[in-house]
């Protein structure tokens, strides 16, 4: 008689009905002064649009921020090096915050994402470093906070270091984009880039049999000056931009367009152009500064004009590639990627001009909403709270019965789609069980 019951609730997992679907989000904003003197964070609400801003001010614009499940993480970058853990429903009360540098270590860090396997493990990546660090991100001491690391020395050039700047979890595997700029020549993008393959399981970098007169084990790059990596699943493909090089008024080179945005087989490890920046005299978009695939149809991506004059455009195989009008020469992000998709498929843009978020509608790229940021936004991180089916922010009892109705097939109306805990896209038995456990302290 149980397994009968139970069978029936594992169905109903499969086949509940909801009659409204609510987008309990939120948006944690990394800011930057207009004058670099000083950051800090905003939270907006996904739904409504409602902003706190300027909260924990920090006297240093170059940061960052990350997030995995309710928390996020702010990270001091250049000369700071330091990550400070947050809970969304206390945005301005730190938890604990960790250096990222070992005891004694010599110059800078430079701490520039953290990539998340699961709530105690993250990939920590140091652009100032030859290391990558693993690191627990429930840690509650300092000595307790790196785990191990991951060498990359065998990437770096002849400034000792390999530039690791982003990256993504895919089956079971690490991959980190490695820019290998010449620090010695301004930052100049003259060495092949690569992503260096790592796996999860063991940690140890996977060879990926891919020639380069590098001799490692690496893919390397058609494009140059990487920054932003994206996973989509629609088409198992992982995508990369990169910017070339920028042009530089105070040492008078100019500009070299050997970026634009490749795709990589997660599987076979083989790259694509998907979109390339031009040359020297035909460059219609700029440098390639951003980008964010919403879908293998729907791409957009960030065309660098000039400091601090940048137009998004909207990449559509059936229309083409078309400017977004309400975001032509703008500031769009500055080092970040600047664009970013919620739940509902909205296109969430950092506006620096204006000191604003702009989201925009992917029907037909009209402006939904206009957020304002008080600083100039850098990047945003979308955040729900696993098992808070009705969005009240916190998980309890009333979750526990939401989910008890979905998995019996009893209608329930203004579920929060963002509570999912095992990432299949269902509420289901997973979900009631996480629930209990966090409501009974188990978690």
């Amino acid at each position: 008689m149980k397994r009968c019951y139970l069978q029936m609730m594992m169905a109903g997992m499969i086949f509940f009905t909801i009659t409204t679907v609510s987008y309990a989000q939120k948006a944690v904003v990394a800011t930057a002064a207009a004058d670099f003197s000083s950051g800090a964070h905003s939270v907006i609400d996904v739904k409504t649009g409602a902003a706190r801003n300027n909260l924990l001010p920090t006297a240093t614009s170059d940061i960052t921020i990350a997030a995995y499940q309710d928390y996020f993480y702010r990270i001091e970058r250049y000369q700071k090096d330091n990550i400070t853990k947050f809970h969304i429903n206390a945005p301005e009360t730190p938890i604990w915050q960790f250096s990222t540098n070992d005891a004694g270590e010599q110059g800078s860090s430079n701490p520039y994402a953290l990539i998340f396997l699961n709530s105690k493990l993250a990939v920590l990546l140091r652009y100032g470093k030859s290391k990558a660090w693993l690191v627990n991100p429930s840690a509650t001491t300092q000595a307790e906070f790196k785990i191990g690391e991951l060498d990359l020395s065998a990437y770096a050039d002849s400034d000792g270091v390999p530039e690791m700047v982003s990256g993504v979890i895919v089956k079971g595997k690490v991959f980190i984009v490695l820019q290998r700029l010449n620090q010695k020549d301004g930052f100049s993008a003259t060495n092949t880039a690569y992503i260096a393959v790592f796996d999860t399981n063991t940690a140890l970098e996977i060879n990926t049999g891919i020639a380069n007169s590098d001799g490692v084990k690496g893919i390397p790059l058609p494009i140059r000056n990487p920054g932003s990596i994206q996973y989509m699943s629609h088409n198992d493909t992982i995508y990369v931009q990169g910017a070339g090089s920028y042009a530089a008024s105070w040492s008078g080179k100019p500009a070299e367009y050997t970026g634009g945005i490749a795709g990589v087989n997660p599987n076979t490890y083989e790259t694509a152009m998907l979109l390339d920046d031009g040359d020297s005299t035909n460059h219609p978009y700029g440098n390639i500064s951003g980008m964010a695939m919403v879908s293998p149809e729907s791409v957009y991506f960030v065309g660098y004009d000039g400091w601090g004059d940048n137009t998004l455009y909207s990449f559509k195989p059936a229309a083409g590639i078309v400017p977004v009008a309400a975001l032509q020469h703008k500031n769009i992000a500055g080092m970040e990627s600047g664009t970013y998709a919620d739940l509902q498929g909205r296109l969430w843009i950092c506006n620096g001009t204006d000191a604003e978020i702009v989201v925009l509608n992917i029907a037909d790229n009209s402006v939904v909403t206009r957020t304002s940021t008080n600083l100039n936004p850098l990047k945003v991180v979308f955040m729900c709270i696993p098992g808070d089916l009705d969005g009240s922010g916190t998980v309890d009892l009333t979750d526990a019965i939401i989910g008890l109705k979905i998995v019996a097939g009893i209608a329930v109306s203004d579920v929060s789609s963002c509570a999912d805990v095992n990432g299949d896209g269902r509420i289901g038995m997973e979900e009631v069980v996480y629930i209990l456990q966090k409501v009974s302290g188990l978690r």
